[in-house]
């Protein structure tokens, strides 16, 4: 029952919270600094607009290659941090590349393309991915427990 939870619910929460994450990273250089919160009302609806916009284009560019990432972590139980810093990066590198495959961007791009991977690869691993593989484990327990009950009980005949 857990299992299907996860697979329902922590999975898909930790990437959407992932994509948040890797949003803002990617939005908070162009900020700057943040008014008082009496001086301009709409400029917070124009943050919280920016904010889903850039969050729902990562998701749209991530979804696909966490798809096979995540299954690939679950079907084989590789729940490391270095292996989901290292699909970070590595999904950064590719958005670089494909992106700016002409003239590489600026140094400021790159610096934060790099940054909301690995903002995206830490809190996805921090909220779902260092559990993966537990159903194999739990499984496996199961399977365990039932042979062992179905195991006939030996009695020893008296003559």
């Amino acid at each position: 029952m857990l299992t299907v939870l996860r697979l329902l619910f922590v999975i898909p929460l930790g990437f959407v919270a992932a994509c948040l994450a890797a949003a803002g990273v990617l939005i908070g250089p162009f900020l700057g600094p943040l008014p008082a919160w009496s001086d301009d009302p709409l400029y917070l609806i124009e943050l919280g607009t920016a904010f889903a916009i850039q969050a729902m284009q990562v998701g749209s560019v991530a979804f696909l290659p966490w798809l096979g990432f995540v299954a690939v972590t679950e079907l084989l139980g590789l729940s490391s941090l270095i292996l989901h810093v290292l699909a970070g990066l590595g999904g950064a590198f590719a958005v670089l590349r494909l992106a700016y495959d002409s003239a590489p961007p600026s140094e400021g791009v790159r610096n934060a393309v790099l940054v909301a991977g690995l903002a995206f690869a830490l809190l996805y691993w921090l909220l779902a991915g260092h559990g993966a593989g537990g159903w194999r484990a739990a499984f496996q327990r199961d399977e365990a427990r039932r042979i062992e009950t179905a195991k006939p009980e030996k009695t020893e005949a008296k003559t």
